[in-house]
């Protein structure tokens, strides 16, 4: 019999990446998904397709797989007295309504033997193992709380595999298709672990873990930011497309060099290993099997444009090392132009500007204040940018 995993998420990253290292370590995956539609064919064929967008392609079949549905609170329950590790992956907004069917399944694992487990939190949102930590412990019993919280460790990773969105067609064709970058590593905060995790393949305990987080933060991200942004205003429609654009990737290179020298010097990473890391993500963005769209990358600018996201804090921290972000700040005045029209945030931007202006803008959504060297920065390049030189304009 294999250890069970009780994944909460059948989505993108709970099926396209977490699932494979689970099954791949020789683990039973139970999916706990609110979609009915996917429970009920997860629970059908109990395996799906995933394929591995590397070179040649590979298709591999995910297998020891079935589903609860979310709603299902005594079952949850049951399976989660009896499993090794839970992970979630069900989207920021969403994890807090995980806490009554987490707190049911410690509890009941606390009246069997109150064995530790750790929950993975697979989320793209700063402080969500704290968030879903506490709200866990509010559904529990002041009496018992202490003890089953103990036992449990709630600990954050660094998510960096990319999967591309389907389209409708490939959705109606099989929706349990997943097309992935084969990527592999999932980093782990192992300071709020409880016992030992399993041994499963791609996942990195680390004690470094804010230093981890910054990085795909404002190299990982910041660079697909650079990407959408840059890319979109060239009229590119692919990520890989604006990477072979010599005016974008001369900006994103620089980008990362600032970035990554201040990172450096705030966390410690080696030059060496903060290079080969660059190096790997460039080749990574390049992969034109992903179809990653610019809009996709560009979207929502209003919260990549906060105070600590991948833009200006990035920024900052350039700056506080005596570090001019030239190349940032391009970006950001790119970031400031994006008018996507299906995007609420990018529309909602656009109005902002218009009716107040660069500086009272970035005052309200960075938090920069009037006299800002960083400000002197965006503005001419959002000037540049808003009136291009020939060069800047797509052949």
């Amino acid at each position: 019999m294999r250890p069970i995993v009780l994944q909460f998420g059948a989505g993108n990253i709970g099926r396209g990446f977490l699932a494979q290292l689970f099954h791949d370590s020789g683990m039973e995956v139970i999916f706990v998904e609110y979609n009915p539609e996917l429970v009920s064919i997860i629970n059908s064929r109990k395996s799906y397709p995933l394929t591995l967008l590397s070179s040649p392609i590979e298709v591999v079949t995910i297998d020891h797989v079935r589903a609860i549905h979310s709603a299902n609170i005594d079952a949850i329950a049951e399976v989660m007295a009896d499993a090794e590790l839970a992970a979630t992956a069900v989207g920021a907004a969403a994890l807090p309504l995980l806490a009554p069917a987490l707190a049911a399944g410690l509890l009941a694992r606390y009246k069997k033997n109150n064995r530790p487990i750790n929950i993975l939190i697979c989320e793209n949102l700063h402080g969500a193992a704290q968030l879903l930590k506490e709200a866990v412990e509010s559904c529990l019993s002041p009496e018992i709380s202490p003890a089953i919280m103990s036992a449990t460790g709630f600990a954050q990773t660094v998510v960096s595999r990319m999967v591309p969105l389907l389209t409708e067609e490939e959705r109606k064709a099989d929706p349990l298709q997943i097309r992935t970058e084969p990527y592999s590593i999932l980093p782990v905060d192992s300071r709020p672990l409880a016992g030992s995790l399993p041994l499963i393949k791609g996942l990195q305990p680390a004690s470094n873990f804010e230093a981890l987080e910054a990085r795909k933060l404002f190299t990982h991200n910041g660079g697909h930011a650079a990407l959408g942004y840059l890319g979109l205003l060239k009229g590119y429609t692919f990520g890989w497309e604006a990477l072979e654009d010599p005016y974008i990737f001369g900006i994103l290179q620089g980008m990362m060099h600032e970035t990554g020298e201040a990172l450096v010097q705030e966390y410690g990473f080696s030059s060496e290993e903060q290079h080969a890391h660059e190096q790997d993500l460039l080749a990574r963005f390049s992969n034109k099997a992903l179809g990653d769209t610019c809009s996709r990358l560009a979207r929502d600018p209003i919260r990549k444009l906060a105070p600590d996201d991948r833009l200006i804090g990035a920024a900052r921290l350039c700056e506080s090392f005596g570090i001019v972000p030239t190349n940032t700040a391009m970006v950001i005045a790119a970031a400031l132009l994006c008018d996507l029209p299906s995007d609420l945030s990018s529309q909602e931007l656009k109005r902002r500007i218009q009716l107040n202006g660069i500086e009272r803008t970035l005052s309200e959504i960075s938090q920069l204040g009037a006299c800002d060297p960083l400000i002197e920065l965006i503005i001419e390049d959002y000037s540049q940018l808003s009136n291009p030189f020939k060069e800047f304009t797509k052949e």
